[in-house]
């Protein structure tokens, strides 16, 4: 790895003790002609398609370490050991009234492929609806869910599982040659016919298909999941059809400290970053002839740029930094998909709880894993999804207008896993679990620099379930997964709830439930929202091109610009909306 820096009057100007952050290196900063913050989704995208061709070079930085030879972000069912350790970012979100006033973990990859890298892998295109929204956000059809097709085929390899279809998925709607390999779960084959079954008994509808444009209805859930192995930003995009390209430069532990603005008259550009090298504490600068693009995520994006002097002057100080643009928007309207586990006892040992507490079961299928990519470990303990909407006599209609983004637009998701899902230490026996989020949630928060220590984790105010919208749907939720689990299907298993199901008597019970049970999510977007091009920079972040408004230099490119919730998980539209945003900088002159 390069370790070069050269020192600036800035940097001593706009915090004093850069010292105490490693070791300054007077050198020349070396040139790119872009320069990423951050490899994951977005990031890892970018660099792919900015340096296809040769036309231009590339460097992209990634705080944490390589994701190669990592097995528990490789073996798909034991992605949950990534969210301890050096691979997770480990911030908290601060304590919330909607959550009792708790605050807990708020994952966040730290590792080459960002969070794509420890997620659930769960592979959700969101609802046209969120699309055309999107495209009439920003006054530009393009973004439509018509016309955004080629960059969802241009991300997937979708694997079809052996036999027809038998309505488990609909061809037509795959792309195949894409760089995320995406596939079913098979192997929990007790748990599919009541799964199925008792959504047919509470009214859901089935759909053969969740990522054809309208996800209500219960479907085959889909994961990044390719040959038995995560597929990742980082393997996807960064480590096939890359080879031999002279003109990526990829370095990981480089955690990037701010920007670092152009010396002189005219105005305010920014072409330097000043990163640490976190094997050895030296501080090194390097520019981009172009622009810096800045893809570290809805946490770490806003941040970055709050220690490089953007954002609410009066925070700024407070955190003793000069401020040097006024971006009122940066850091809020952080919005994410609040949820509720719920787990119930069942008479079967098929469940994966098994996997967890027998270690010689264990142990048989990461043999088998080891050997062939295949077994219970290939995929995780989950195999359908479930979206809904609330009702439309539902009396939260008679104050609040529905906020999502349409008819196709779900309210709320649920998930049935093949194990114990709550939160906390799991009982003996066997479970099965639901988890429910809001997919349209109306609370929103902020991201901060912790005054005290900017370098260190941020102040995240998930807010969570802070609306009278976003308890209705939550209280709908947990009253039809009662109501599922409790339909004839899950009979033979002698289901139990582990909570008392009396908690959805009242109104008030349910919220007490909610606060004691509930979690903050993990699908935030909009700290850096983008707007239009003629659209005041005080309310939006970035325009259309993805460049910082009011200043030169700076594009955003990841999830933070993403202006509303969209019901799904972030991943997708945070891969395609870069798909996207790669050509449209590659167009510019």
């Amino acid at each position: 790895m390069v370790r070069v820096t050269a020192p600036s009057i800035f940097l001593a100007f706009l915090l004093p003790s850069l010292a105490a952050w490693g070791t300054v290196i007077p050198r020349a900063p070396e040139e790119f002609d872009y320069v990423i913050v951050g490899a994951g989704a977005a990031g890892s995208v970018l660099a792919n398609r900015l340096t296809e061709g040769n036309r231009f070079s590339v460097l992209l930085l990634e705080a944490g370490p390589d994701n190669e030879g990592v097995l528990e972000g490789t073996v798909p069912y034991i992605y949950p050991r990534m969210f301890g350790g050096p691979y997770n970012w480990n911030y908290s979100t601060a304590p919330a009234p909607g959550l009792g006033n708790r605050n807990g973990p708020y994952f966040r990859g730290h590792v080459l492929g960002g969070s794509t890298a420890i997620n659930g892998m769960t592979y959700t295109r969101g609802p046209s609806a969120d699309w055309d929204r999107l495209a009439s956000h920003l006054g530009d059809s393009s973004w439509s869910w018509a016309r955004i097709q080629s960059y969802f085929r241009k991300n997937e390899a979708f694997e079809a599982p052996p036999g027809p279809p038998n309505n488990r998925f609909t061809p037509s709607v795959h792309g195949t040659s894409g760089a995320i390999g995406v596939s079913l779960n098979l192997n929990n084959e007790w748990i599919v016919p009541p799964t199925l079954q008792a959504a047919s008994e509470i009214g859901l509808p089935y759909n053969n298909d969740v990522n054809s444009g309208n996800p209500i209805g219960i479907s085959w859930q889909q994961f990044a999941i390719k040959n038995g192995a995560r597929s990742s930003a980082a393997t996807g995009y960064l480590r096939q059809n890359v080879a031999g390209r002279t003109n990526l430069n990829v370095r990981v532990n480089a955690r990037a400290l701010r920007l670092v603005p152009n010396s002189g008259p005219g105005p305010l550009t920014f072409r330097t970053v000043e990163y640490r090298d976190e094997t050895n504490g030296n501080i090194v600068e390097v520019s981009a002839r172009r622009d810096v693009i800045v893809s570290a995520g809805v946490i770490d994006t806003p941040t970055l740029l709050m220690r490089s002097g953007l954002g609410d002057p009066a925070e700024l100080r407070a955190a003793n930094i000069t401020p040097r643009f006024t971006i009122p928007a940066l850091g809020n309207n952080f919005i994410e998909h609040p949820g509720v586990p719920m787990s119930w006892s069942v008479n079967t040992t098929l469940t994966d709880d098994e996997l967890d507490k027998d270690p010689a079961l264990f142990a048989q299928e990461l043999e088998r894993w080891n050997a062939n990519k295949t077994g219970r470990l290939a995929q995780t303990s989950l195999t359908h999804i479930m979206y809904n909407r609330l009702p439309r006599n539902h009396s939260i209609f008679r104050t609040v207008s529905d906020p999502s983004g349409g008819a196709n637009a779900p309210h709320y998701e649920q998930i049935v896993a093949n194990k114990w899902v709550t939160l906390g230490a799991r009982p003996a026996g066997n479970f099965i679990g639901m988890t429910q989020f809001v997919m349209a949630p109306t609370s929103t928060g902020s991201v901060k620099l912790n005054p005290a220590d900017i370098l260190g984790p941020p102040i995240i105010n998930a807010n969570s379930f802070n609306t009278e919208w976003d308890k209705a749907v939550i209280r709908h939720a947990i009253r039809s997964s009662i109501a599922y689990m409790r339909s004839p299907a899950w009979a033979p298993f002698n289901i139990q709830p582990t909570f008392d199901p009396t908690v959805a008597d009242t109104d008030a019970r349910l919220d007490a439930f909610v606060a004691a049970s509930g979690f903050g999510g993990a699908h935030g977007v909009g700290t850096a929202r983008i707007g239009r091009a003629n659209s005041r920079p005080g309310s939006d972040v970035v325009g259309p091109d993805f460049r910082v408004k009011g200043i030169r230099g700076v594009r955003i490119v990841d999830a933070s610009v993403l202006p509303f919730s969209p019901a799904a998980h972030a991943m997708v539209p945070v891969y395609v909306l870069a798909e996207k945003a790669a050509d449209t900088i590659k167009a510019a002159p």
